[in-house]
């Protein structure tokens, strides 16, 4: 996509579409400019006085007779809050409509605003994702994606910072979509070796350090937890990290993400209604990977390691059982009451690994970890567990900025005591309640003091109904710009 500033009030000839966010009561202010040709002014000021455009919601008016061809007002509002986001959401939501009308080249007037240019690119940009790789297109009517944006900046806007500043918006959104990619691909074109290759590639092409472990590095080492769910498939599991190093760096981050590119269930076997949604239990490994490419780009001042354990979780006669107890590469035992709860079982020895091999200061996992996080907080935000105050609130910050919000659960010790196994050291699975909350407390072992949070985001990997701009039919890329965004934060 290309995006070009200008600072004179002219539209250039390829223009399909005048865009004009507003704000609710300044409408009149944004029909002032001398963009708008004088009857469109007219009837748009008729359509304000007759309340169909009021700043609550987008208006689009095509405008045969002018050399814009259509007028689109992004309607963000009451002006309080987030602008950025309120800009962002508004034109997700407009990226429909956009694309019907195949518009291409858009003008978009900022003059009369502060708001910035990267967050109506971002929100563009993702509003018009689409997942089409195994779809037969109509070749008569192929697809239409905005190619060009020019920009009306205001007067005195640092025209440097604010193309830098679109920059590093489309890469955030391209690393976003690159996500939602990874997590939308079905189980036959994303097993743990596809996953493993696409996330090297990246790495490799971006300067990261790749390291990619098969079953036969991963029982030496003693894996015996994240091995055993992959017991059930013939796909091979792998551990696969990227290590991003700054020379003057004095902190280290760790994003540890949940690769399972098929989930059936293992023995304790899934319904079979809704079960192809399982293609989407990787959608944490698609998050940290997104999250990596988009700071391997930014190359902020501060080490990261993304690693992700990817496995499928089937059924042959080999796979484990319920009852069974496996040794983790931590050397706790665990008794696996129900093989469905898998996604802790891979999570834990990866972390072990991390720590033992990375030693980062602080250690994120994301994961599309329990059902019960839906019954709780349903597809407009993920949850949180740390504990620790201050990392839960920067990455609390950093969700609402991104639009990516996240809602704090507890983890206390006593939450930790019903994760005790029978006959082993812990147990996959709680007593049948506060399952989301165990789930955690059981991953909180192995964090063994690091600095920690868990976000489950198994209501909001698909099926979110928290931002304009993703489709709830697709994968959403959350996380992506929340775990990318606290680390740049980090960084500071």
């Amino acid at each position: 996509m290309n995006v070009h500033f200008i600072t004179q009030c002219v539209v250039e000839h390829e223009v399909d579409c005048l865009v004009l966010p507003v704000f609710e009561g300044e409408i009149a202010k944004a029909l002032e400019t001398r963009l708008l040709q004088p009857e469109d002014r007219t009837i748009l000021s008729i359509l304000v006085e007759k309340k169909q455009i009021t700043g609550k919601e987008n208006f689009y008016l095509p405008t045969p007779m002018a050399n814009y061809e259509s007028v689109l007002i992004l309607g963000l509002g009451k002006k309080e809050g987030c602008a950025s986001r309120k800009l962002r959401e508004a034109t997700g939501k407009a990226a429909a409509t956009i694309s019907a009308a195949k518009k291409k080249h858009l003008f978009l007037e900022l003059a009369h605003t502060e708001l910035c240019a990267g967050s109506f690119v971002e929100g563009l940009m993702l509003g018009q994702y689409r997942y089409d790789e195994f779809r037969t297109l109509d070749k008569e009517n192929p697809p239409v994606a905005v190619s060009e944006i020019c920009v009306h900046a205001a007067d005195g806007t640092d025209l440097f910072l604010a193309q830098a500043h679109v920059s590093r918006s489309i890469v955030q959104a391209e690393s976003v979509n690159w996500a939602r990619d990874l997590g939308n691909a079905p189980g036959n074109a994303m097993t743990p070796s596809i996953l493993a290759a696409r996330a090297s590639a990246m790495g490799t092409e971006l300067g990261a350090e790749v390291t990619v472990l098969g079953e036969k590095e991963m029982t030496a080492l003693g894996m015996g937890s994240l091995l055993a769910v992959a017991q059930g498939s013939d796909q091979e599991a792998k551990l696969i990290c990227l290590k991003y190093s700054h020379t003057k760096a004095t902190k280290t981050v760790a994003l540890v993400g949940k690769g399972l590119t098929f989930d059936a269930g293992g023995i304790s076997i899934k319904g079979a209604k809704g079960m192809e949604e399982m293609k989407f239990d990787m959608c944490g490994a698609a998050a940290v990977l997104g999250a990596m490419r988009d700071i391997l780009h930014a190359k902020p001042m501060i080490n990261v390691v993304c690693v992700v354990p990817s496995t499928e979780n089937l059924i042959n006669g080999k796979a484990v059982k319920p009852g069974d107890i496996v040794k983790s590469m931590s050397g706790k035992t665990i008794e696996i009451y129900n093989t469905d709860a898998e996604g802790r079982l891979i999570l834990c020895d990866a972390m072990t690994w991390t720590l033992k091999n990375h030693k980062p200061d602080f250690m994120i996992d994301i994961a599309t970890l329990t059902g019960a996080v839906i019954t709780g907080l349903g597809h407009h935000c993920a949850a949180i567990m740390s504990k620790d105050d201050e990392m839960a609130a920067a990455l609390i910050a950093a969700g609402d900025e991104s639009s990516d919000r996240l809602w704090r659960l507890p983890l206390w010790e006593e939450h930790t005591k019903l994760m005790k196994g029978k006959d082993a050291d812990l147990c996959n699975i709680g007593p049948g309640y506060a399952g989301t909350i165990t789930a955690g407390a059981f991953l909180s072992v192995f964090a063994e003091g690091t600095r920690w949070a868990h976000l489950d985001i198994a209501g909001t990997a698909w099926n979110y109904k928290g931002s304009s701009c993703i489709s709830e039919k697709l994968a959403s890329g959350f996380g992506v710009r929340l775990l990318s965004n606290w680390v740049n934060k980090l960084a500071e």
